[in-house]
């Protein structure tokens, strides 16, 4: 008859802190790997957003509002719920809509497209061509129609007007992030990635950053700083739990319908200073 021997302690003591070294470094691959796979649909879904976005912008006289809603239209597989109580599935055509209208129409549409507890709208639509300070020299000029409000689409009578009637628009998404552990984790090193050689060592979680306090914060406060204006409304988001990251495309296409000086709804309301 065999005889079992006890295990020994001494490699079972190893074990266990070998698994302590090796499972979190997995669930974080795991997760960081889902988080990745889903901000780059997220930025696939943001390519076709602009694209929608300007296609009906050219057939719409360049209005900003139905741009916006195009962009929103794209998006709605990857917005999840307009708000508490609401479902955000897409999953057949009439839910789809369901989700489209509550971010675009009615009464909540303007608190749904905004984070909670923020200003920040999950979608941003701006029209980089033309420039919004062009614009009152290219009606009075070109503006052929309406008292000077329309641009026909096909003038051709010097390059100035020729370039006005090319539409470029960028579409910025605010994704959220959605994966525990991993979306602070890709959130903290996107907004501090221009210092994280600051911070050395392998553990990132047990970290104090120069100075004192937790790595994330130092990092978070950095990313607060940068140069464009929705970084310290990300990085207020974050100290809320709520982690965002931009999505940045940009469309160009040639104007299909006249371009309309229209106020609040044309060209204007959300096009960039220039």
């Amino acid at each position: 008859m065999q005889t079992v021997l006890p295990a020994n302690r001494g490699e079972s003591g190893q074990a266990a802190v070998e698994s302590a070294l090796v499972v979190p470094l997995m669930v974080f691959l795991i997760l960081g790997t889902l988080q990745l796979t889903t901000l780059h649909h997220a930025r696939l879904m943001t390519e076709y957003a602009a694209y929608r976005a300007v296609r009906t912008g050219i057939v719409n006289h360049g209005d900003c509002e139905t741009m916006k809603s195009a962009a929103y239209m794209a998006l709605v597989p990857t917005l999840g719920s307009p708000g508490p109580g609401v479902r955000g599935r897409t999953d057949t055509l009439l839910n789809a809509m369901d989700v489209h209208e509550a971010y675009t129409a009615g009464g909540n549409q303007n608190r749904n497209r905004r984070f909670p507890g923020s200003d920040l709208e999950r979608v941003r639509v701006e029209v980089l061509n033309p420039k919004r300070g062009a614009l009152g020299g290219l009606f009075s000029t070109y503006g052929s129609h309406l008292a000077g409000r329309e641009i026909d689409f096909d003038d051709y009578r010097d390059a100035t007007v020729v370039e006005a009637n090319l539409l470029s628009v960028r579409v910025t998404y605010f994704y959220e992030l959605r994966i525990p552990f991993a979306n602070w984790q890709l959130h903290t090193f996107y907004m501090g990635r221009e210092v994280l050689g600051q911070l050395e060592g392998v553990t990132f979680l047990t970290q104090r950053a120069p100075g004192g306090g937790s790595a994330s914060r130092y990092l978070e406060a950095h990313g607060a700083k940068r140069a464009q204006d929705y970084f310290k409304e990300l990085a207020a988001l974050a100290n809320a739990h709520t982690y965002a990251i931009p999505v940045v495309t940009t469309s160009t296409m040639r104007m299909q319908s006249n371009l309309i000086n229209a106020g609040n709804r044309g060209p204007s309301s959300c096009a960039v200073d220039g």
